[in-house]
């Protein structure tokens, strides 16, 4: 067995979340009165709340801080992650069964901590994690490699032993370009880019349960 620690996103790899920043853009514009349009949605897709609130501003949209603007939006999305969004299936037979093998792991996550530390608790895998990596902290988004190379940095461990689960595009190519050993986990809105994501993973997974730990 080759892998000695396992690096984590969450939405959409651990718990079923994704649904609530789908449409965070619309629903923060709309509760403004503010039309959200096809360009608005071609600029923004990609986006993390920072870049967002900066977007935002620059058209006039808003007028108020980052800081403020990602306060906004992660009250639009409190509930869920305090009362609402589960663990996705497999998940806590896969991370007993790293955990049984010595296998170390953590979170690397664009999700602000109050909200991960808040979700994980609730769903009882918070104790599987040593630490918790947050974009917002490492002060870089997942378009580059920092914030795994954060994680590594802390775990020690070499990169090749070192296994990355992640979920999106995004993520998946800057882990892939990296040159981390990437698990891909499948996610209903992840698979328009089902074909590219595969063809970028080591594995491509359903259900973490179904991966045979040895074979890594």
């Amino acid at each position: 067995m080759a892998i000695k620690a396992a690096i984590f996103d969450m939405d959409g790899t651990l718990l079923d979340s994704m649904y609530l920043w789908i449409d965070i853009g619309p629903r923060f514009l709309e509760s403004r009165g503010i039309e959200y349009t096809e360009e608005i949605q071609k600029d923004t897709k990609l986006m993390l709340l920072p870049e967002m609130g900066e977007y935002f501003n620059s058209r006039g949209f808003i007028n108020m801080s980052i800081y403020d603007f990602i306060d906004e939006a992660n009250a639009m999305v409190e509930n869920g992650y305090y009362n609402e969004v589960p663990v996705k299936p497999g998940v806590v037979d896969f991370l007993e069964e790293l955990k049984q093998n010595g296998v170390r792991m953590v979170i690397a996550t664009a999700t602000d901590r109050h909200l991960v530390e808040a979700a994980l608790t609730r769903v009882g895998i918070i104790d599987y994690f040593e630490k918790i990596f947050t974009c917002t902290e490492v002060g870089f988004d997942k378009k580059v490699p920092n914030i795994f190379d954060a994680a590594l940095a802390y775990l020690g461990t070499d990169k090749s032993e070192t296994y990355v689960f992640e979920d999106t595009l995004t993520p998946i190519t800057t882990v892939s370009t990296a040159g981390y050993p990437l698990i891909a986990v499948q996610d209903k809105w992840s698979t328009k880019h089902k074909d590219l994501i595969i063809s970028l993973a080591n594995m491509y997974v359903e259900d973490l349960s179904t991966i045979d730990i040895s074979k890594l």
